[in-house]
């Protein structure tokens, strides 16, 4: 049978030869308790287990005590000891180590030190006695884990007014701007008079407050593959010509989005990941020297004049390309997933009448009335030409880029989800 870890039972007679016998023993500061072993008259095999150390010894003694210690273990304030004794002369004895809690109540602070349990069994080993008004975290129904902090703030009660509206609550003790913070408030812009974030909540205070949430949103970006220069002595000085032509890396762009009462109030960049890197491009440099007339009048190569023409595209932040037949020049390049969606009789977010060539995105990254053209990369796909018209609510999660128009619900079944160029142009 099982006995609390706090006290133990004794088994009904007649019963322990067709049982296993199970008893767990805890130690608690000084005070250690150890249960006794069955009587036997020719000693015990034991099975040890502390912590990541087993072993097997051949003992004499008849309890836990005389047990362990003939196996040179010692217990500790807080340790637990879980013995399992089956028939016979077999038995296996498990530890399992305390380890230290804080526990930071009221302005005070202790240490504890448990085996197990949850947060509500570390504040009553350190003897501390909470109300419903008060917080606690983590919550008192939380797992332990060793190094655990664990806080208590006295709840404080106060009037909140939110849209007009009264009610009465609970906050955390501590200055106005965090115990706000705790409940997703903070002051609203008109102010709750002479009242200060920095002040003291105090019983019976009377806060007017907006509420506050934050988001996190995605974005895909162009990475611009940087120029390197390398000198050449098979090129004609001032020649140039391109050894490896640069790639485009993209970039997932995370942001931080604050809200004040359902309004987006504040967007800021977060962290950013690179998917793909950039190709740097390797430009050829020549340094050889001609002649006197050739000096004067240098030969332009095939390869220098696409160059300058690549160089004066990036003067004007522009590039060609020709696409499936279609001759465009753009601005920059967006990859990322897109999806599709029909609504026959809709209104786009700039009450025009969507067809083939709308397109649903996030206005705060791609602005309305962006003229765009879409294709996969390898040209497998083309969308073709469209225009920024519609809010898409995927895109304005972070999920997608770009929600496409299409004719029919059919067509959209087809089209499914897929990676694609969003080139903004000129």
């Amino acid at each position: 049978m099982i006995t609390s870890k706090k006290a133990r039972h004794a088994a009904p007679a007649g019963k322990m030869s067709s049982f296993k016998k199970i008893t767990a023993v805890a130690v608690f500061g000084a005070m250690v308790a150890f249960s006794a072993i069955s009587a036997s008259s020719d000693g015990k095999t034991a099975y040890i287990t502390d912590g990541d150390n087993s072993f097997t010894i051949a003992a004499d003694g008849s309890t836990v005590e005389n047990i362990l210690s003939e196996a040179g273990i010692t217990l500790y304030s807080g340790d637990e000891t879980i013995v399992t004794e089956q028939s016979g002369n077999t038995l296996s004895i498990t530890i399992k180590r305390a380890f230290p809690v804080t526990v930071n109540a009221f302005g005070g602070t202790s240490i504890v030190r448990i085996s197990s349990g949850t947060v509500a069994d570390a504040l009553r080993s350190a003897g501390i006695k909470t109300s419903a008004a008060d917080f606690i975290t983590p919550s008192p129904s939380t797992k332990l884990t060793e190094g655990m902090e664990i806080t208590v703030q006295k709840g404080v009660k106060v009037y909140l007014v939110k849209a007009g509206e009264q009610t009465l609550t609970y906050v955390p003790e501590g200055t106005v701007k965090d115990s706000l913070e705790y409940i997703g408030c903070e002051l609203c812009s008109e102010g709750s008079g002479d009242i200060k974030d920095t002040d003291m909540v105090e019983s019976g205070m009377t806060l007017c407050v907006d509420e506050v949430f934050y988001k996190t949103s995605f974005a895909v970006k162009t990475i611009q593959p940087k120029t390197i220069e390398e000198k050449t002595s098979e090129l004609k000085a001032g020649e140039k010509k391109i050894k490896i032509q640069g790639k485009e890396g993209t970039a997932e762009v995370a942001y931080k989005e604050k809200y004040i009462n359902g309004e987006l109030v504040e967007k800021k960049e977060d962290k950013s990941t690179v998917k793909t890197k950039p190709v740097d491009t390797v430009m050829l440099v020549g340094t050889a020297q001609d002649s006197e007339e050739d000096a004067a009048e240098p030969e332009t190569t095939v390869d220098e004049k696409e160059d300058t023409s690549a160089e004066s595209d990036s003067d004007t932040d522009s590039q060609e390309v020709s696409h499936s037949g279609n001759d465009f020049s753009y601005k920059s390049v967006i990859t990322g997933s897109c999806t599709a969606y029909y609504e026959p009789n809709g209104i786009t977010a700039i009450g025009t009448i969507p067809t083939v060539g709308t397109v649903a995105v996030d206005p705060s990254i791609i602005p309305y009335g962006t003229k765009l053209y879409i294709a996969s990369e390898d040209g497998s796909y083309v969308y073709g030409y469209a225009i920024a018209e519609d809010t898409g609510g995927a895109a304005m999660a972070g999920d997608i880029v770009a929600d496409l128009y299409m004719n029919s619900e059919a067509e959209c079944c087809e089209f499914g989800r897929r990676v694609l160029n969003i080139y903004i142009l000129d």
